[in-house]
């Protein structure tokens, strides 16, 4: 059989039969479930990469061998997978010896993808271009693949090199998943629903082709976005749809090119430049064509009434392709389905979830009525309004009602969802933080504005607001506690890594914080009642270049704002007034250009203690006017998406600043280049936070010089080889965080002489082999995270002496290897995480 399908069969049946071993045996042996979930997945992500190169061979009528090899490699997997099936669960020794086998034979597909699918696309391309007058269709789509193939999957980078010759490779965060990796998790607590879903899902289905649109209409809060979420996830949408749903948020503000783009990252491909609108949708249109023949669903989330052009511009014209939207508005060229606000008793039911433990009164039923009746039947303020009340007192149920009934109108329009709204944020005044007496829950709440309609705000930014603002501490335990006090009363959405590891990891286990379009409209509305010169947080959104009418007022009078949030979009152009903002300490600038002229006015901002650059457009930004030598008590700087050459030829002496990150920034040569001016220009660094740059490929040696280092971050780097060695001179290092950097492949040596370090995390290295022998002279150490297809044999036996390791996070496979070092560390917590991968949590913002 094996001989057969080798000589010259096609890769598919090969394919298949190892993914069926890998389903039928993972069903049923629980051993080794985690790793078969994970090379389930490896194997469904590669897959339609190995059509196209297949498809193409043909094409040459060649005999391929890097196709050869890999079903060799697909063969030996099915051997390996069956002979698990063998494996006794008490036999240790061998359930860890074919574990590790099982991890190499995951990492060794991603591997042939990175390896021999360039050398495959690189050399059928030279071949192609001696017959391009033969056929120059095929010319285009294998240009079309070079410049745009790649593939992703957690814990791993797949790529190829783009046309232009440089690093291709695309990163979990910030370039997604495919398919339905991105529609918005559904409650499970979903009232008054059923009758809509079943309704909805009927009118799709009956959709006409030549309608293609289908408009989910409702006002804001109803539940519009749970519900296209809810249909997306049903398994008969799933079984027509399989993984061509695309499920795009549109926002007040649309960009064509920003949404296709989505489009692109979401199916795994590197986003194209587009020259125009135009030319971004006929190359969707040809993607989407050409990649699939299965039925397309795409969902167009908050839609407004005056960006109707996005719809008609994405009714593509290829067969089996819908749209759903979902929007405030009713679009009359459009079929629609009307969402109703809930009926009474839906609405009692749901309020009773989020306001009872058990969901049963303890309180007088009139209050509850009147309660229920003042949210007006809309859901989001039922969940709201219902966890804010949750376990007070029958006084402090009657204080609200009688709060809401008083309220005047904020808008003329949705009057009781923000009437009820209103009262819930009001009500986070009673909650002080433990840094600061004077502040409250609410200011923190408030502060959420400072970010874009639909952003996922990355939890570290929001850290570095409030350990300058409100004192907190810069571990982050009490930022998590706001944030799951936050998420108790419904106000904000946490996308958390993993479920199971909340406790032990903290801040480190939350991907973003996530706020309803409504209820940040209510936090701007709330920041704007005050007369400009007197607001403590001025949010500012710039469409073009259209400036709000007091910019220009106030150019000579300074402003009393703490808190500055500016958002710019890709057509703004225009330079910067001269406006004074003297007490300003948080400055958040987002933007979508590829060159981006910070405000000159920065430089006056001389209590600024935080800064941060997001850059919302797809590839890198440099950034001009980046001096800042004369903002003394700057502290923070957070940036995303940025080329680090622009600003590391600018002078950057900052003498106090604590703590920088990079997020998926372009790091180049630059900060290799200037790593040795590192110690001079910011003598007290802290912290250094490096995530999602897929060309950073090794630390700086001059890194280490940063002596009062304590917390040094650099996760999802795909690409990093190496770590210094001279990382042991960084002795007051405290936490050290390697995760998923899949080409490390160990730590160096002398890690051992970081004597302070109390948090280790090499989880999802997949390249690691082993650990320093030496790990006992890591005496301070309390956390260690390992596990996911770490490819370590055996644990040293000097962990048995670390009597300060309190929590291990690791795999199953992994947990079992620590069950000798346990018997001598008595209070050491083994916290094992189930192998799964949410997939709605890492794509971009």
């Amino acid at each position: 059989m094996a001989a057969a399908l080798l000589g010259g069969a096609a890769l598919g049946p090969v394919f298949d039969l190892l993914l069926k071993s890998v389903i039928d045996v993972g069903i049923h042996i629980l051993t080794f479930r985690s790793k078969f979930l994970s090379l389930k997945e490896t194997l469904n992500c590669i897959k339609p990469v190995f059509d196209d190169i297949e498809r193409l061979s043909k094409v040459l009528d060649g005999r391929d061998e890097e196709i050869d090899m890999f079903k060799k490699q697909l063969m030996k997997g099915e051997e390996l997978v069956l002979k698990c099936s063998k494996i006794k669960r008490c036999d240790p020794l061998k359930r860890w010896s074919y574990s590790r086998k099982l991890t190499k034979l995951d990492y060794s597909l991603v591997k042939f993808c990175q390896i021999h699918g360039l050398i495959q696309v690189v050399r059928d391309t030279k071949q192609i271009l001696v017959k391009v007058n033969e056929n120059g269709k095929i010319l285009e789509e294998i240009h079309s693949m070079v410049r745009n193939v790649s593939l992703t999957r957690s814990g791993s980078s797949i790529g190829f090199t783009n046309s232009s010759g440089s690093s291709g490779w695309m990163n979990g965060s910030s370039f997604g998943f495919s398919g339905l990796s991105d529609v918005p998790q559904v409650s499970d607590s979903m009232v008054g629903f059923e009758v809509p879903l079943h309704e909805l899902k009927q009118k799709l289905k009956l959709l006409q082709e030549k309608d293609k649109v289908l408009v989910l209409s409702a006002p804001p809060g109803c539940g519009k976005t749970t519900l296209a979420a809810k249909l997306c996830q049903e398994d008969d949408i799933k079984a027509t749809y399989s993984d061509n749903i695309f499920f795009v948020t549109v926002t007040k503000t649309p960009n064509i090119k920003r949404i296709v783009g989505e489009i692109f990252e979401k199916k795994g491909y590197r986003v194209p430049e587009f020259a125009t609108e135009h030319d971004a949708i006929c190359q969707l249109n040809n993607f989407l064509g050409r990649i699939t023949p299965q039925p397309i669903l795409l969902v167009l989330d908050d839609v407004w009434s005056e960006s109707e052009f996005v719809i008609d511009h994405l009714k593509l014209q290829i067969p089996d392709f819908k749209i759903l939207v979902t929007s405030r508005s009713v679009f009359p060229k459009f079929d629609t389905y009307k969402l109703n606000l809930l009926s009474e008793e839906d609405a009692k039911d749901l309020f009773c979830i989020s306001a009872f433990k058990d969901g049963s009164p303890d309180v007088r039923l009139d209050l509850v009525h009147k309660v229920v009746r003042s949210c007006g039947g809309f859901p989001l303020a039922l969940r709201v309004v219902g966890r804010s009340l949750c376990g007070k007192s029958e006084v402090t149920w009657f204080d609200r009602v009688m709060m809401q009934s008083k309220r005047q109108i904020l808008f003329p329009t949705e009057n009781d969802l923000l009437r009820s709204l209103q009262a819930s944020i009001d009500a986070l005044d009673e909650k002080a933080l433990y840094s600061r007496e004077t502040t409250t829950l609410r200011d923190c709440y408030l502060d959420l504005g400072s970010f874009p309609e639909d952003h996922r705000i990355h939890p570290a930014t929001l850290l570095d607001m409030w350990v300058e603002r409100y004192n907190l501490d810069e571990d982050g335990i009490t930022a998590m506690a706001i944030f799951l006090e936050l998420s108790s009363q419904n106000l904000v959405n946490l996308a958390l890594a993993r479920q199971d590891a909340r406790v032990v990891l903290g801040l480190h286990n939350l991907h973003y914080i996530q706020q309803h379009d409504m209820l940040r409209e209510l936090v701007i509305h709330q920041c704007d009642e005050k007369p400009v010169e007197e607001r403590m947080r001025i949010y500012i959104n710039i469409k073009g270049n259209d400036f709000p009418r007091w910019w220009f007022e106030q150019r000579l009078q300074p402003l009393q704002a703490e808190v500055l949030s500016i958002v710019t979009d890709e057509d703004f152009s225009c330079n910067w007034d001269d406006v004074r903002f003297p007490k300003v300490e948080v400055l958040v600038l987002n933007f979508e250009t590829r060159t981006y002229n910070l405000p000159p006015f920065i430089k006056q901002m001389s209590q600024l203690k935080t800064l941060v650059v997001t850059n919302n457009g797809f590839f890198p930004a440099n950034l001009n006017n980046f001096q800042l030598c004369s903002l003394l008590n700057l502290k923070r700087i957070n940036l995303e998406r940025i080329s680090v050459t622009s600003i590391f030829t600018a002078n950057l002496q900052l003498p106090n600043l604590r703590k920088i990150s990079l997020n998926m920034c372009e790091i180049g040569e630059a900060f290799e280049n200037s790593a040795a001016k590192m110690p001079y220009m910011w003598p007290k660094l802290v912290e250094m936070n490096i995530e999602y740059c897929s060309d950073l490929t090794k630390v700086p040696t001059e890194t280490c010089d940063l002596v009062d280092l304590k917390r040094l971050s650099i996760c999802y780097c795909h690409e990093l080889v190496a770590l210094p060695e001279e990382v042991g001179r960084l002795t007051n290092l405290e936490v050290l965080r390697l995760h998923s950097c899949t080409k490390l492949a160990e730590l160096p040596k002398s890690i051992v002489k970081l004597n302070k370090l109390k948090f280790l995390d090499v989880y999802d290295c997949v390249a690691m082999d082993n650990l320093p022998l030496e790990m006992d002279q890591l005496c301070s150490l309390q956390t260690l995270c390992m596990g996911s297809s770490l490819g370590i044999d055996e644990l040293p036996d000097s962990l048995q002496k670390l009597v300060k390791l309190e929590d291990v996070v690791c795999d199953e496979e992994t947990s079992y290897k620590w069950d000798s070092v346990k018997e001598h560390l008595k209070n050491l917590r083994i916290t094992v995480m189930e192998e799964h991968v949410n997939l709605n949590l890492l794509h971009r913002s």
